[in-house]
Parts: C-alpha cells; sequence; structure tokens
C-alpha cells in the first residue's frame, strides 16, 4: 500500500462540484416480471418483486493516504448530508475500512468538502470540530454511482393454489402476508385485478401459477367515470354473458346430438349383424 503526506506531497485534484440536495440520492423501484412478461410463481410466493437502483454521490481516495493524526484508507464514501456549506461523506470505505485518527484524538464522524473551497478535503470529529488539509494536496474525485438491490418486497398477491375453478391468493402488504381468503372465479374470465395491478392466469395448478403482469388498467382506484364509460364498461359485460350463453348453447346441442349418433351406430351394427347371419 502507498502511504502519502498530504502535508508534504501535494497531489493532482478532480471534483466534480458540491452535488444539489435533490441529487445526493435518487433511488428508483422497478417490478418483476416487468409488463407483458411471462412468469411462474410457486404456491406461497408473491406474484411482483421489486429491484430498487439507487445513485449516489461518492467521494474516492485512489490510495491510502496520512496526514498528521488522520489515515483515510483508500476506497469510495459515500455522500451521507448536504447543505449550504458543505457535503459530508461517510467515513467508511465501503469495504469495512474507516478513516482514523490517533488513539487520543477525537473519533472522525465525516469526510467533508466545503463549497467555498472544493479543491481541500476536511474532516469533522465528533466533537464537531473541523480539521482541513493543504490545498490541493489531496488526490480525489467526486463522482455519481449507482447500485441496484434485487428482490425487495412489493405489495403483492400470494398463490396459495386451486380449487376447481376458483384461484386463492393472499396478500403481502410488506409487513404482513393475509391468509389466503382472497379468491377469484376464471369463469368470469382468466384477467383478474388486484388494486391497480392485472394480471393474466395462462395456467394454475398444485405447483404454481404462469401468469403474465398486464398493462396498468385505464381505471385506476376510485376514478369516477363518464357516462360513456359506464355505458362501454355495461356493453362488455353483456357481451360476455352472451358469449357464455352461446358457449352453454353449443355444449348442450352437442350432448343433445349424441345419442342420435349412437342410436345410428346401434342400428348400423344391428344390419351389418344380420348380413353376416
Amino acid at each position: 500500500m502507498k502511504i502519502v503526506s498530504l502535508l508534504l506531497i501535494p497531489l493532482a485534484l478532480s471534483f466534480c462540484g458540491a452535488a444539489d440536495a435533490s441529487e445526493i440520492s435518487v433511488c428508483n423501484l422497478s417490478y418483476r416480471p416487468k409488463t407483458n412478461e411471462t412468469a411462474f410463481a410457486a404456491v406461497g410466493s408473491s406474484l411482483k418483486i421489486a429491484d430498487e437502483t439507487c445513485t449516489n454521490h461518492y467521494l474516492i481516495i485512489p490510495f491510502d493516504t496520512v496526514s498528521n493524526a488522520i489515515t483515510i484508507p483508500q476506497g469510495e464514501y459515500r455522500a451521507l448530508q448536504i447543505d449550504a456549506e458543505e457535503v459530508l461523506f461517510s467515513t467508511d470505505n465501503g469495504a469495512g475500512q474507516k478513516v482514523k485518527s490517533c488513539s487520543v484524538c477525537d473519533p472522525i464522524d465525516y469526510l467533508v468538502i466545503r463549497k467555498q473551497t472544493p479543491k481541500t478535503l476536511c474532516v469533522k470529529s465528533a466533537l464537531k470540530v473541523n480539521s482541513c488539509a493543504v490545498d490541493d494536496s489531496i488526490s480525489y474525485v467526486v463522482t455519481k454511482k449507482s447500485h441496484t438491490t434485487e428482490g425487495l418486497c412489493a405489495p403483492s398477491l400470494v398463490y396459495f393454489g386451486r380449487d376447481g375453478n376458483t384461484l386463492k391468493f393472499a396478500v403481502n402488504d410488506c409487513s404482513t402476508i393475509s391468509k389466503p381468503t382472497l379468491s377469484y372465479d376464471l369463469s368470469f374470465g382468466d384477467e383478474i385485478r388486484f388494486l391497480d395491478e392485472q394480471i393474466k392466469i395462462i395456467k394454475a395448478d398444485n405447483k404454481g401459477i404462469f401468469y403474465s403482469r398486464m398493462e396498468p388498467p385505464v381505471l385506476k382506484v376510485n376514478d369516477l367515470l363518464t357516462k360513456e364509460q359506464l355505458d362501454q364498461e355495461l356493453n362488455q359485460k353483456q357481451n360476455t354473458k352472451t358469449v357464455q350463453s352461446d358457449d352453454k348453447i353449443t355444449s348442450a346441442q352437442n350432448e343433445t346430438r349424441a345419442p342420435q349418433n349412437e342410436v345410428t351406430n346401434t342400428q348400423g351394427s344391428e344390419q351389418i349383424q344380420n348380413s353376416v347371419q
């Protein structure tokens, strides 16, 4: 490891400027499966999970440095706080090593960059005492980096099996999982809805469920309907009932025809037997 005395050896500096408060840490959630992706969930598992990607500012120290009683390990120090005067960075380099002071000195709480003197690295002790190195005596870079945490909880349905034409679900609100008291009857269609989430059921059995997340519904929770929207919704329901009725009529007709075929076949068999005799 390379040790450098900050007060003796001036080093090059690259600094991107202090971050705005709104930019110091920005996190975004994405969900799996994505919209229109087909997925499988085993019995007892959630139908949706979240991944969180956070972008933060980091103070990059390229190698181990020592300034009098302060030792700063090489590494990446995440920005923690910002105000009108300064940016405070963690004393942890991301690998478990921390900025240290001498055994009889105050512990170091933060690495600090002041907006008025962005080429000077300072430290803030537990007693709120600021100490700064000589200007331009430390090589460092402030940059943005992203980190993704996968598999986080998202409010979702939890599949709990099938009973005939009925699918059973529980609700995971990320604090508790309810009992499997929520059910959907597939005779009303293979598309189900939970809050503002629409799901198309592809296959469901005692092992799990194959499904896809659909586009968000047009009508959100507690939306007020116009007369045109209400008429359209009622027409869709009427069309669905008509299709179901037609299916039942067709099925009944097929069942009615089956005995006639059996009679015809029976008569044919008798004729063949008579011919043989």
